[in-house]
């Protein structure tokens, strides 16, 4: 009895095994092909300047302190620039729950790959815009 069951465990097995051998892998072809991401993905974010009424209420609810704000550099009358620190930020979503004026929302764009540190404090004219550098590794270009 115990020799049969063995031998059934093991051709279960390797059927499993073979099946999985001649299905295609599920991947995506990463640099050159976007995953999909859901709706409710929490992203970068975007700074919708002329809504923002600088009142800083994403600033105090950002539990890392990953924004920074600077009410001297204005494009409205009620305006303020917003940096982000990247390396910081936990993607939250508590300072797009505060900003009660539909200034701030995350997007899609999850690969937030730089060369350096430096690069990733986003300041206001890369807070406005979806568009991302792109990527160069080894003399290719990525995106």
């Amino acid at each position: 009895m115990g020799f049969f069951s063995t031998l059934g465990d093991i051709f279960r097995v390797l059927r499993h095994t073979f099946r999985q051998t001649m299905t295609r892998p599920f991947t995506y072809f990463y640099p050159f092909e976007d995953r999909y991401y859901p709706d409710t993905t929490r992203g970068r974010h975007i700074h919708i300047r002329k809504n923002c009424t600088a009142c800083a209420q994403c600033v105090k609810a950002c539990p890392t302190i990953a924004i920074r704000i600077d009410k001297q550099d204005r494009m409205y009358e009620k305006d303020a620039a917003l940096h982000f620190d990247y390396t910081r930020c936990i993607f939250c979503g508590l300072c797009v729950q505060a900003c009660k004026f539909n200034a701030l929302f995350h997007t899609k764009i999850v690969d937030l790959s730089e060369e350096t540190r430096e690069d990733l404090q986003y300041g206001p004219d890369r807070m406005g815009t979806l568009e991302r550098k792109p990527l160069k590794w080894r003399g290719r270009t990525f995106r």
